[in-house]
């Protein structure tokens, strides 16, 4: 298994308030996660670096040894519980800070089929025999306005609210976390990601350069590449994994 993150703050920010993380474990089991922070000049930084914290602090919990596939659930369900836990106290700590969250996406890989996790309108696509399928769904108000049939989804990427998203971590007292199960095929490409590059690229671009027969590091960079020859107006954060 193959894995590579980067994250860019991009053209137009002060601060890159994305975050990722990844590890791979003596099974070929890999966790992997991606935020984009929100709320603020400091808040979004706080948000997205507390999921930071308390996942990877508590990760050794799922990978130091196999753990049955309801294990692996309940054990991300906590983190992210106690990661809104305390991205939701501390935001009543300071006026600044109050209303800040983040999104968040998670998988964890394990043999032929992976766990999804999400929160907000960060994304994991798969990609197999050169076909990209996005397995999220986008918590956002643009994607409420699609579902309902009031808008197509070509519509949505120029609504001028497409960046209001209606669900994150930290935002409310109690979190509901997006799960899929999803079976993986030798070969497949996962990509999490933020929506610094799809705001700005086409799943069609997207595919395009991941059907380019290189490695991941160079894809990963190509994929930040197009995110900002594409005006790069936002932080932008990909994890790229080869099953």
């Amino acid at each position: 298994m193959q894995v590579f993150g980067i994250s860019d703050i991009g053209l137009k920010r002060k601060s890159n308030q994305d975050v990722f993380y990844y590890v791979v474990n003596k099974f070929n089991e890999c966790f992997a996660f991606v935020c984009d922070g929100m709320g603020g000049q400091n808040g979004g930084d706080i948000a997205s670096r507390i999921v930071f914290d308390v996942f990877s602090k508590n990760i050794s919990k799922i990978l130091d040894g196999e753990k049955k596939e309801e294990e692996i659930k309940s054990l991300i369900l906590n983190f992210y519980e106690k990661a809104n836990r305390e991205i939701y106290q501390k935001s009543y700590e300071k006026e600044e800070l109050k209303g800040m969250g983040t999104t968040c996406t998670t998988v964890f890989v394990k043999k032929k089929k992976i766990f999804i996790f999400s929160v907000g309108d960060s994304r994991l696509y798969i990609k197999k025999d050169d076909f990209l399928k996005q397995q999220t769904v986008d918590h956002s108000y643009v994607q409420t306005l699609v579902d309902c049939g009031k808008i197509t989804k070509e519509e949505a990427k120029f609504h001028p609210r497409k960046n209001e998203i209606t669900k994150a971590v930290g935002i409310l007292k109690e979190i509901n976390v997006d799960f899929k199960e999803v079976e993986i095929f030798d070969g497949s490409d996962i990509l999490l990601c933020t929506d610094g590059l799809t705001n700005s690229c086409s799943d069609l671009e997207i595919n395009r350069i991941l059907n380019k027969d290189c490695e991941i590091e160079y894809i990963a960079k190509e994929l930040i590449n197009l995110s900002k020859f594409n005006g790069g107006q936002d932080n932008v954060t990909v994890v790229l994994i080869r099953a």
